[in-house]
């Protein structure tokens, strides 16, 4: 089979995937889980969906929050009744270590809940911010609240920025689909590894 054949099976397939209730599904349960033992961030899967259907992104970014926060909730309750069984699942996660709960806890201390506003300008995920909220007791509402504006602003520019690449970019695209997934997963692990 020839290349262009190929490139085009894999766009062509790429392209009904995104567009099907089933590509939906997996970003909600992939933005539910991540918030507890899931250890790669929605944006990864969030990202591919609003450039190969970049009409959708609205309705990507609402499912992507929505189930986040659901997630984040479900976690931080689990943590409160649950403490020792919540610090072993996620000292076991992996990606995740002892530098990063000590880290998000000196923030916390020095500037309380307000600091879960700057949870996506870093690279430590959020159920390490979660699970050091319920050690300083913060109030679940206004960690949940403060947590959502900042996984909002990040999440709304993800798909924002990534469906107008999809639509200006699309021939482009459409021609390299392989060698863009390929360049796209070398990159991901690439990052994954050097931030952890």
């Amino acid at each position: 089979m020839k290349f262009n054949e190929f490139n085009s099976k894999v766009y062509n397939k790429l392209g009904f995937l995104t567009a099907t209730g089933g590509a939906m599904v997996l970003l909600a349960l992939w933005a539910f889980f991540e918030a507890s033992f899931w250890f790669i961030i929605p944006d990864f899967f969030l990202l591919i969906l609003c450039i190969f259907s970049p009409n959708r992104y609205k309705k990507f970014f609402l499912a992507c929050i929505l189930f986040s926060l659901m997630g984040i909730s479900a976690y931080f309750l689990f943590t409160s009744q649950y403490p020792a069984v919540s610090r072993e699942i996620l000292t076991n996660t992996p990606f995740i270590n002892a530098e990063m709960l000590d880290k998000v806890g000196r923030v916390y201390s020095q500037q309380g809940v307000t600091a879960a506003l700057k949870q996506t300008t870093t690279v430590i995920p959020v159920k390490v911010w979660t699970f050091q909220a319920v050690n300083y007791n913060f109030n679940f509402f206004s960690y949940l609240f403060l947590i959502a504006i900042s996984r909002a602003i990040r999440m709304f520019l993800v798909c924002f920025i990534f469906s107008y690449l999809g639509k200006r970019c699309a021939s482009l695209i459409r021609k390299n689909a392989v060698p863009f997934l390929m360049f796209y997963l070398l990159l991901f692990f690439i990052i994954l590894f050097y931030i952890t």
